[in-house]
């Protein structure tokens, strides 16, 4: 069996019977797997494949069967998608080395009007992600990460350390936040000369009410330090039940209350969060 295919083919087995294999995960970084897809999007990434890499498709769909019945493959592509994809929850293949790296930062597309790439030849499935998010929200990222990063979060319990990007998905896990609470969170700016840490303006925003925007008025902390920032935040009763996005970012060059201005030096994160 080909590397490509038993990757994929024990990521399937992992979905297909809800256990999750922990090791796997750790070892693997997989909380910066990169992609946090809504249901259109997931809809959207299988019919690029199917278009793209019809063949990659097929070959998971025989481990998953193993018949030797000869089945045609629009066949194969319909019960695949019929697995995959409801109208309230879809799962969604994502791609990296079989070690869960993604050096190329090359992603698959999530929609069959975009134009095909050419995957790194390296590269597998490495996972069957479940979709979390209602709706799709603005891109940011950095335009210079060298100099400045985000090198640690923490929620509570929750840490989550990286090395230098311009921007980081963190979709490996959900962060529950109890309704009604006072909440501890840390932000450890990461600096290409420690010795001499730059001065950074740090930003978290919550979609408290799930409307795919966040706002102004969803800033939970801003601040400017050159040291680690720690602070607290007030869960709000009535927030909106569900997963939602926190966005943080920093930026050497002051930052913006707009989550959606493009951030100038530093990073900027999005992470998975749950009130209840």
């Amino acid at each position: 069996m080909n590397k490509f295919v038993f990757v994929a083919a024990s990521m399937m087995g992992v979905a297909m019977h809800g256990h999750a294999n922990e090791d796997i995960a750790q070892q693997a970084n997989y909380n910066e797997l990169g992609d946090l897809l809504t249901v259109s999007q997931a809809q959207g990434r299988f019919d690029w494949l199917a278009k793209c890499y019809d063949g990659l498709l097929v070959e998971i769909w025989e481990q998953m069967y193993n018949t030797t019945e000869i089945v045609p493959k629009e066949q194969k592509l319909n019960q695949l998608k019929a697995l995959w994809l409801t109208p309230d929850k879809a799962q969604y293949l994502t791609f990296a080395n079989s070690d869960f790296t993604n050096p190329y930062g090359w992603q698959a597309g999530n929609s069959d009007a975009q134009a095909c790439s050419t995957m790194p030849p390296e590269y597998v499935p490495v996972a069957l992600q479940t979709t979390q998010l209602t709706h799709e929200y603005c891109a940011n990222k950095s335009f210079d990460n060298e100099w400045e990063w985000i090198e640690k979060v923490t929620v509570e319990d929750f840490v989550h350390e990286s090395l230098s990007h311009d921007y980081t998905a963190v979709s490996g896990k959900v962060i529950t936040l109890p309704a009604g609470r006072t909440v501890k969170m840390s932000v450890t700016p990461g600096n290409k000369d420690p010795q001499y840490p730059s001065y950074v303006a740090l930003r978290v925003w919550i979609d408290w009410n799930q409307d795919g925007q966040l706002a102004a008025n969803e800033i939970v902390y801003k601040s400017a330090s050159d040291a680690p920032f720690q602070f607290t935040f007030d869960v709000p009763t009535d927030a909106a039940d569900g997963v939602t996005l926190m966005r943080v970012a920093s930026d050497a060059g002051g930052g913006s209350d707009d989550a959606c201005k493009r951030t100038l030096y530093g990073e900027v994160e999005d992470y998975l969060v749950t009130i209840r």
